[in-house]
């Protein structure tokens, strides 16, 4: 079996499928493996070894435009195809759509490759969204079919994609590895520039600000609690002015923080009582499993896909709540949209300490068994790595 494997990816932007890519070919790398890295654009936030060699197939950045992005694939394609010639190139494993478009397009223009997708997004989403969501599941309904392998991330998501393509038969499903002792290591790092005050509770969400995270019920949440209780927003994206706009407008701009984008999210999530995500809908909701490592109590909407099978993995993951809340082995889980049951979950846990403590130490357990010495193997037999 061969030590060397080459990974793909749009850029090395901030990001989750971004982050999770680096963090494997980090441990292939500490296992003695050779990692070759395609990139199609030039930004870069992760930090990975040395010992990996980068490629960029392009002088594309972020600031370039979606059609402009979309027209570049098939001369990325025809670059790729000319890569893997000159390098005698195997099989190329890719991640997010124009890396995996890419890739699918080098295999149809003739290169001698197997090719490997992941798989990262819930495909409904991209059914029923807008123009450029819509493209892009046109494009999987195109060129799918000529992958050798697809990787998901989720059960859920497998499943719901099956029913949209169910002529893919050469799949897997590898939940995200995480770099476990790193976040507990980020987690203990000084916060300089936020005060967490003793007499308050503090709630925290983290990501990107847009309509699908339904941010604005978690805000309405603090209509109707303790005025102790406050709200920390980690994140930037589309919604933020609407978001800040919203907080003043319900007179609650002095209980939430909007502290933007930060580098290390982890000392924030460690220092606060309770995790909350509001979205309608996943992939594999990383920051769960995040927080779970960093000890924090986590509310989630039973959203597909991700929550459920995270925090209730024992139970039906085609299940999904429509009314009160569900207090799971690992979690509280509640209906996408209804603030009062949120409501109802943030009061029980924050007056139930029992319950509190028990959530704090099984879902550190838990979180384990999403730690990368415990996936990279999955990842080292897909890719055919000894």
């Amino acid at each position: 079996m061969k030590r060397e494997v080459t990974l793909f990816i749009n850029s090395l932007t901030s990001g989750g499928a971004e982050r999770i890519l680096a963090i494997v070919a980090t441990e292939l790398v500490a296992q003695k493996i050779k990692v070759n890295l395609l990139c199609i654009e030039k930004d870069s936030v992760y930090e990975l070894p040395k010992e990996i060699e980068i490629t960029y197939l392009s002088n594309l950045s972020k600031h370039d435009s979606n059609l402009k992005k979309f027209l570049y694939l098939p001369l990325l394609a025809l670059r790729l195809k000319r890569y893997i010639k000159r390098n005698q190139t195997p099989l190329i494993q890719s991640h997010i759509y124009r890396a995996n478009f890419t890739n699918l397009l080098a295999k149809l223009f003739g290169a001698k490759h197997q090719v490997q997708v992941v798989e990262v997004t819930n495909i409904g989403n991209l059914k029923d969204g807008g123009f450029a969501k819509k493209v892009n599941f046109y494009l999987i309904k195109l060129l799918y079919r000529y992958a050798n392998k697809v990787i998901f991330i989720s059960q859920k998501m497998r499943e719901e994609f099956l029913k949209n393509f169910p002529y893919v038969d050469n799949y897997c499903v590898i939940n995200n590895p995480h770099d476990i002792e790193k976040i507990e290591q980020l987690s203990q790092e000084k916060i300089e520039d936020f005060t967490f005050l003793k007499n308050k509770k503090y709630l925290i969400t983290v990501g990107r600000l847009s309509p699908e995270k339904r941010l604005h019920s978690v805000i309405d949440t603090l209509k109707e609690l303790d005025e102790e209780v406050e709200l920390l927003i980690l994140g930037d994206g589309v919604e933020e002015q609407s978001l800040k706009s919203y907080t003043k407008e319900q007179n609650l701009q002095r209980r939430v923080h909007f502290l933007g984008r930060v580098d290390n999210p982890f000392k924030y999530i460690k220092a606060s009582d309770i995790f909350i995500l509001a979205s309608e809908g996943e992939g594999f909701p990383n920051v769960i499993i995040e927080s779970m490592i960093c000890g924090i109590p986590v509310i989630s909407t039973d959203c597909l896909t991700g929550p459920r099978e995270i925090l209730a993995p024992s139970s039906d993951i085609n299940f999904q709540l429509r009314e009160g809340i569900e207090v799971a082995k690992y979690g509280i889980l509640y209906p996408i949209d209804n603030t009062n049951t949120l409501i109802e979950a943030i009061n029980l846990l924050l007056l139930e300490r029992e319950l509190y403590s028990i959530y704090q130490k099984n879902a550190q357990i838990e979180a384990q068994r999403y730690s990368v010495k415990n996936i990279i193997n999955q990842y080292k037999e897909t890719l055919c790595v000894d």
